[in-house]
């Protein structure tokens, strides 16, 4: 049995249409749903905590079909951007908004013991205006868990916190649905998060579900050019399929031609996904290193990202490549310089069209 299953649901609002999303959520992963703003996310989460009314389609939670049951009953714990809490209230009191009614047997756990397992029974009396991020996230978490949540919605509740804040309040968060082991959806247009929470991600534009895989999977062979740009992927190259051969697709792209792991007929036009991280750099062409792709080309620029830098290539067509500083600066990197750039066929991608 699924802790969440969504069966062809959609719904209109405005403009708007979320278009029949089906996918289950198994045990206590976290699965993340990715998208541009616009996308719909909010909306499937606010569709799944009863916020809206589907125009068809079921929502299964555990063994209960909860598609038409308001949202105190779905047992669910939502968390918004900021958290969400109720500012004219205090701690104690927030979290007991939610546990109020939280269970027909009276079984919702007690309010003392959430605020001394989550280590804020000292903020009780607190303002939610006087706490840091950390503490509330905190207090969110034990509001979310004193409803006895089957499944725990998380709508970007990152975003609007400064990069250390957000660092940290991952892994805490992490931490906590770990030992939890409640399923949640987290929905969220930073990589990041991917990277570091899902178990799985959902690609998500315009209402609908683009590609729902395990996260290397969606990072590194996307379906579509569509899903190779909202993950970010830094080369996407237009060509032509010429030959196949064993070792793979011969495309032509621009005045190179690039070996690529993959089908498709002769003749046909294809994209190819090539991640700025699987492109290594070197000084002279070195046949001791395994790559079926060796491209002379110019460095163009150097964006210096800290430990990484980012670095701009004119081989007749623009290509980015991503290495640590140490190795740029090892390699003698600045415009002008020729390098060659060493690209496996296994990481060149075809696109589906």
């Amino acid at each position: 049995m699924s802790a969440l299953a969504l069966a062809e649901v959609s719904l209109a609002l405005g403009s708007f249409t979320l278009g029949e999303i089906s996918f289950t959520l198994e045990g206590p992963e976290i699965l993340v749903v990715l998208g541009p703003n616009g996308a719909g996310k909010s909306v499937l989460l606010e569709t799944i905590a009863g916020f809206h009314r589907p125009a068809c389609g079921r929502i299964i939670i555990g063994d209960r079909d909860v598609t038409a049951l308001p949202p105190e009953r779905r047992r669910v714990g939502f968390l918004v951007q900021n958290f969400g809490l109720f500012p004219h209230l205090t701690i104690v009191q927030n979290v007991a908004l939610a546990a109020r009614g939280a269970s027909s047997d009276g079984a919702a756990p007690a309010i003392g013991e959430l605020l001394a397992r989550f280590g804020i029974a000292h903020l009780a009396e607190a303002s939610p205006l006087v706490l840091s991020p950390g503490e509330k996230q905190r207090v969110a978490l034990a509001r979310a868990q004193a409803c006895r949540p089957d499944v725990f919605l998380l709508d970007e509740p990152f975003a609007a916190l400064d990069a250390p804040a957000r660092d940290e309040l991952r892994l805490e968060l992490l931490r906590f649905l770990r030992a939890a082991r409640i399923p949640a959806l987290f929905v969220t247009h930073d990589h990041t998060d991917v990277a570091a929470l899902g178990d799985r991600v959902a690609i998500m534009r315009e209402g609908r579900i683009l590609q729902l895989a395990a996260s290397s999977e969606v990072f590194h062979r996307p379906l579509s050019r569509t899903v190779a740009e909202i993950v970010g992927i830094e080369n996407i190259l237009a060509g032509r399929i010429t030959s196949r051969d064993p070792r793979g697709l011969r495309v032509a792209v621009g005045g190179q031609i690039f070996w690529a792991v993959g089908d498709g007929p002769g003749g046909s036009e294809v994209d190819l996904a090539v991640r700025a991280d699987a492109i290594r750099l070197v000084a002279t062409d070195d046949s001791a290193v395994a790559a079926e792709n060796r491209i002379p080309a110019t460095v163009v620029a150097l964006h210096n990202l800290g430990v990484l830098t980012k670095v701009t290539l004119d081989a007749g067509i623009r290509l980015i490549a991503c290495l640590m500083t140490r190795d740029a600066a090892e390699l003698g990197l600045a415009p002008g310089a020729a390098i060659v750039a060493l690209i496996r066929a296994a990481d060149v991608h075809p696109l589906v069209p």
